[in-house]
């Protein structure tokens, strides 16, 4: 049998009426826990088809995606700068400007420096490389080796270099399609990036009223801390850039390697751009070397960048990255790693300020209440016998859900 009562509230009014009793149930009905396992596997295929939906939309849309987390990313760091020039009586809009050219003109002077650079070596590399070449020769021609052995080593040379040739066309065009998309996607974030400078906050607090069942006050701050960890992002990226500018400048000066201002700063300037970043730093410094003192100074270099880069960098970024984000170092390597096996370089970039920023969503959400029953406070408050009815559904019904 099934037994339902009716409670009466303060004011005399009643509430509708709850089960009391057991329910009968069919002796073939499935236990609890079978329930909640089936319940739980259809949360997670729910789950896992949204997110491979969200996967599909952002593989579609890549390009435009990365433009507008880079940014966002830039224009939630520099946002202060802009807010320092308003507080002196600069126009919203010209602040805006200001910042944005004088990243376009640290962007240019760090290319300018590399290609100087590396312009300035290329005969000393290209002549290093023809003795390596006149070397291999020689030593091929002092061997025991027969005659036709050696010419076909040559000739095997020879037709390795002509299909090199050959795929070059190919590489050209490839890599003219790849800088079109690159200046294309840089050109939409320069766009986004002048409105988030100029209307940062205001984009914000309309955001805010439109992430329902979230209050706006909780999406507000949600919002704002979000900009709070991507600057804590970059000033843990600067602080591991310094570590290895500072490695391999010292590094550069020790082995007897010229230019080593000129190293340091390529590889603290480049340590922006993940896996990518530490590939140019280094190869700038190891053509250096080699175009300075050939193999014995390039040898010891490309060491030094595979240490500086590898295993330091990586204990460096952790708690680095850890302590400007206030999360443990071990969480940021998980977060980095995963986020660089499922969307490359650009998931390594994001992938610890999106932790810490889930995360900090999670704990105001829930704070708010909304992954938990109605506040005793609220329940309390209610006027009448709406208290009662409130406190008697939650029972019967369970706890609200985030869009209850």
């Amino acid at each position: 049998m099934t037994h339902r009562a009716a409670c009466a509230t303060p004011g005399g009014g009643r509430v509708r009426a709850r089960d009391t009793g057991d329910h009968e149930t069919s002796a073939f009905a499935p236990p609890a826990w079978a329930r909640d396992v089936g319940r739980w596997s259809w949360i997670v295929v729910g789950v896992s088809i949204v997110l491979l939906v969200v996967a599909l939309l952002v593989a579609a849309t890549q390009l435009l995606v990365y433009a507008t987390l880079f940014a966002v990313l830039f224009g939630a760091t520099f946002l202060p700068i802009a807010d320092w020039l308003t507080r002196h009586r600069v126009p919203r809009w010209l602040a805006a400007l200001l910042v944005l050219v004088g990243l376009l003109v640290l962007a240019v002077v760090i290319t300018l420096v590399i290609v100087y650079g590396l312009v300035n070596q290329v005969p000393s590399v290209q002549e290093t490389l023809d003795d390596a070449a006149a070397t291999i020769e020689d030593a091929l021609n002092s061997t025991d080796f027969p005659e036709s052995t050696v010419d076909s080593v040559k000739s095997g040379l020879s037709s390795l270099m002509q299909e090199l040739a050959s795929g070059a066309a190919g590489a050209v065009a490839g890599v003219v399609s790849a800088v079109g998309s690159l200046l294309f996607g840089i050109f939409i974030a320069i766009n986004i990036m002048v409105w988030v400078l100029i209307q940062g906050r205001k984009i914000g607090a309309w955001a805010s009223h439109h992430l329902p069942p979230v209050p706006q006050p909780v999406a507000y701050e949600i919002l704002a801390g979000s900009a709070r960890f991507f600057r804590g992002y970059i000033w843990g990226s600067t602080i591991v850039g310094l570590f290895n500018a500072a490695v391999l400048g010292l590094g550069a000066v020790v082995i007897g390697v010229p230019m080593a201002g000129t190293i340091a700063i390529v590889a603290w300037l480049t340590n922006y751009i993940p896996y990518f970043g530490a590939i140019m730093s280094g190869a700038f410094a190891v053509l250096i070397a080699l175009g300075a003192g050939g193999t014995s100074k390039a040898i010891p270099m490309l060491i030094l960048v595979i240490i500086a880069n590898g295993f330091l960098q990586t204990v460096i970024s952790q708690f680095a990255l850890g302590s400007a984000l206030d999360l443990h170092p071990l969480a940021v390597l998980f977060a980095t790693t995963a986020g660089g096996i499922a969307f490359g370089a650009v998931g390594g970039v994001f992938a610890a300020p999106f932790l810490k920023i889930g995360l900090d969503a999670y704990r105001r959400m829930k704070e708010a209440g909304l992954f938990g029953p109605v506040p005793a406070a609220e329940v309390a408050a209610a006027p009448d016998g709406a208290a009662a009815e409130a406190a008697a559904s939650d029972m019967a019904n369970g706890p609200p859900g985030p869009g209850d």
